[in-house]
């Protein structure tokens, strides 16, 4: 059987073209214009200069309504503009903030036609039940709720949208022109790399309308949470999978953000947003695959588990993840650079944050850094450590200015690679605030980095070598700061500088006691100057096999202990 929806025409094709140009245009244009103004001033000194915000809330409302009429493409490139702070501003962010829930779903009719098409069978031969109402409606398909006909098994059917393929490589290819345009007069790269964005997208869009891939992926979740009691994947039905229509488990369970039915259900909204982060703690800093579409309709509640996952009120709730068309993979040096991110963030580590960000590309060049790492550390100071709740009353136009100063005023951009992470991290942070304003993401982030120190059992061998590199490091900083002493220390100890003693009877004596011995004396000065930072050492190799003795590391705490008693050993010898 042959799906019978028309193709789009060449006159419909060529008006596409035009409003799809004229919108993405006009769009970047005004992005890029008022951003270049803001920079600009802030180069001169100038910090009372801010984007207007009015025009870009009409550009990006008149998008959206845009975006809607046209779908599939133009939605997805609007979700992903709402993720981006680093482009715009919070009230401008909130025009696009709507249209997950703004998209139309296609007629049954289509839905008919794809699933005997695909299949080869009569829709009746395959469900004894189709749902004609859609559960859900996204931009590149839409769910329907079904029961196969030979087992009985409730399913969730997805369907691609009519004419995917062929509207896609139209928008893909209008949207890749358009790039070129801009990039023939203006220089947008000192804030987006828009090919590299392109590419990012395009790779992640092609992924996504490829049913067969979405079904390797939940078959990769299910087997990452096999054996995590707290997490569940619904299974793949192989059978009725192909590339426009995927069947998956249906789960019948309380949408995330319905908290009236999670509290009726007697489940701790803390609770789960605690499972929800921390699972996608473990997607990114030890899988380093995750799920990059955690919207509200894509996780769900069940209170008392599922299949040989069911639990007891008392052992929590199960939190189900489902449609996984949009994943997100990264590299060994990205999962390092990320943690080492954390890592300074939990410790109030200005300074290795801003050196984190800048590893993964998200400081351009000519950057202030020492700027930028005064405003995170300010930033940190004032917002660290605050629950969802507090963070939520805060005064939001306070929070935008903060937020927009560092941004604007410094050469930031979010990595061609990150740009659907980043999507990610903000709408998991808003399903953790809606859930529990309680929430502290310090206090849930803690035990994972102390996992990644080895301060835990689990983390000792792999982080061994890590944790030497570290205490060396320590030691070289202690060594070299400030760097002025320690070219002080130097001269003196090659004779650089001579040190002249202000008394001035024993000046007298030292002059007549001749050359020789004053030789003596001042090496003797010299080796005391050198003695000082024997001292240094030996106190920072103590200290480094104390704190890592206490934190249950034997091996390398006695190592930093017998190397503290060598040094020791050598100050004796020197005196």
């Amino acid at each position: 059987m042959q799906d019978k929806t028309p193709r789009i025409n060449r006159f419909s094709q060529m008006v596409r073209f035009f409003r799809v140009s004229r919108l993405l245009l006009w769009t970047i244009w005004v992005i890029y214009r008022e951003r270049r103004r803001v920079i600009r001033a802030r180069e001169r000194g100038n910090y009372d200069v801010h984007p207007n915000i009015e025009v870009l809330v009409q550009v990006l409302v008149a998008f959206r309504l845009t975006a809607v009429k046209l779908g599939v493409l133009m939605i997805k490139l609007g979700q992903f503009l709402s993720s981006r702070a680093d482009l715009l501003p919070e009230q401008a962010l909130a025009a696009l903030s709507s249209l997950q829930d703004e998209v139309p779903p296609a007629p049954f009719s289509h839905v008919v036609s794809v699933i005997e098409a695909e299949l080869g069978k009569p829709v009746e031969q395959i469900f004894s039940v189709l749902e004609r109402k859609c559960t859900a409606a996204a931009s590149l398909g839409q769910v329907h709720k079904a029961i196969l006909a030979s087992s009985g098994e409730e399913v969730a059917v997805k369907i691609q949208r009519p004419n995917i393929d062929q509207l896609v490589s139209m928008d893909l290819s209008t949207l890749k022109f358009v790039i070129w345009v801009i990039n023939r007069f203006v220089d947008t790269g000192e804030f987006i790399d828009l090919m590299g964005v392109y590419r990012e997208f395009k790779r992640t869009v092609y992924e996504e309308i490829d049913y067969i891939t979405e079904a390797a992926n939940a078959i990769r979740f299910r087997e990452m949470f096999k054996d995590d009691s707290s997490i569940y994947i619904p299974r793949v039905y192989e059978d009725y999978t192909t590339r426009h229509l995927v069947v998956l488990e249906w789960i019948d369970g309380i949408k995330i953000n319905d908290y009236a039915a999670i509290e009726a259900a007697g489940v701790s909204r803390l609770e789960v947003a605690k499972r929800t982060v921390k699972t996608y703690f473990y997607q990114f800093f030890t899988e380093g695959f995750f799920h990059a579409d955690p919207h509200p309709g894509n996780i769900f509640v069940l209170p008392e588990g599922k299949g040989d996952k069911k639990v007891t009120l008392s052992e929590g709730p199960v939190i189900a993840f489902v449609d996984f068309g949009m994943v997100g993979s990264l590299t060994k040096n990205m999962k390092k650079s990320l943690k080492d991110l954390f890592l300074s963030f939990v410790s109030r580590d200005s300074r290795a944050l801003v050196k984190a960000l800048g590893k993964l590309g998200f400081i351009g060049e000519g950057a202030n850094m020492v700027a930028i790492e005064r405003g995170m550390a300010l930033m940190m100071e004032q917002y660290y450590g605050m629950t969802l709740g507090e963070a939520r009353g805060l005064e939001i136009p306070d929070v935008a200015q903060d937020v927009e100063n560092l941004l604007y005023g410094q050469p930031f951009q979010i990595p061609a690679q990150f740009a659907f992470t980043g999507r990610a991290i903000g709408t998991l942070v808003g399903v953790a605030t809606g859930l529990s304003p309680e929430f502290n993401f310090v206090e849930v982030a803690t035990p994972y980095a102390r996992k990644f120190l080895g301060l835990d059992a689990e983390g000792t061998g792999q982080t061994l070598q890590d944790i030497f590199n570290q205490l060396l490091e320590t030691g070289r900083v202690l060594l070299t700061l400030p760097r002025s002493l320690e070219q002080v220390i130097t001269k003196l100890e090659t004779g650089q500088i001579e040190v002249k003693l202000s008394d001035n009877a024993r000046n007298g004596r030292s002059r007549r006691r001749g050359r020789g011995r004053g030789a003596r004396s001042s090496d003797r000065e010299s080796g005391g100057m050198g003695g000082a930072s024997w001292v240094l050492l030996f106190g920072a190799e103590m200290v480094g096999g104390v704190v890592l003795t206490m934190a249950h590391q034997a091996v390398p705490g006695w190592f930093c202990l017998g190397l503290a008693g060598i040094t020791a050993l050598a100050l004796l010898v020197k005196r």
